[in-house]
């Protein structure tokens, strides 16, 4: 997995587009990028310093995982993030997960060689090499569509991966506060063991407790991040 920080700084062997992508992305969550002006290409290529073609490819990328949306006027804009939307995507993603818990509930239970591998490979994840990282979401919706998976309804896995599609613009900013990268695997470790030990309510309890806080900390961030965003767009007309 690769460790971008917050601030842009990436090292390694990425092509002009993944760097655009990466520079424009962790620039949209930090707020930095005005809301609701027609993103230029010209421009934004000149303050990366890569040509206008990595640039659009970046644009169609953020598109398609829905950080922008098309401009009115031709191009793209930052997604401006409704609250409302954000809090209903939430509660049916909560609901989703904990039927999917509960769903094994007096059962065989769920696939516990599934659970067992996927505890091993968090317990093997670095939590110093990733203290700020915004491509942890993706890791972060592979185990929570798997953990859905292993209760053996394949359907609702595959609903709450769509789901996770939606709701990642916004729950990327988990991953870019401190601490929350730490805690996100200590509370997934301990929901994995209590599923395994087949302590239902407990588990539904702790991964119940890990959403909502989660939801808790993508709010403040948002707003935090709607505030600059606002704020940049009244005094910075370059882009």
């Amino acid at each position: 997995m690769s460790t971008p920080s917050p601030t842009g700084s990436y090292t390694g062997s990425y092509t002009a587009g993944a760097l655009a992508y990466h520079e424009l992305k962790n620039l949209i969550l930090l707020g930095d990028v005005p809301i609701g002006l027609r993103l230029r290409e010209e421009r934004i290529a000149e303050r990366l310093g890569v040509s206008r073609t990595p640039v659009r490819e970046a644009l169609l990328r953020l598109h398609a995982e829905r950080f922008l949306d098309r401009h009115p006027e031709g191009g793209f804009r930052v997604l401006n993030p409704s609250v409302q939307t954000m809090r209903d995507l939430y509660e049916i993603r909560r609901a989703l997960e904990l039927f999917a818990l509960r769903r094994t509930a007096g059962s065989r239970g769920h696939d516990r060689d599934a659970l067992e591998q996927l505890r091993d490979e968090w317990r093997g994840i670095d939590t110093d090499s990733a203290a700020l990282d915004p491509e942890f979401v993706l890791l972060d919706e592979d185990f929570h569509g798997r953990l859905a998976e292993s209760a053996g309804n394949q359907q609702l896995a595959d609903e709450l991966r769509q789901l996770s599609e939606r709701i990642r613009p916004v729950r990327t900013h988990d991953f870019i506060t401190p601490g929350r990268i730490a805690s996100t695997i200590e509370q997934h470790l301990a929901i994995l063991d209590a599923v395994i030990a087949r302590r239902n309510a407990k588990a539904a309890q702790l991964l119940d407790a890990h959403i909502q806080q989660s939801q808790g900390v993508v709010e403040v961030a948002v707003a935090r991040m709607l505030e600059r965003m606002l704020s940049i767009g009244e005094r910075d007309v370059s882009w």
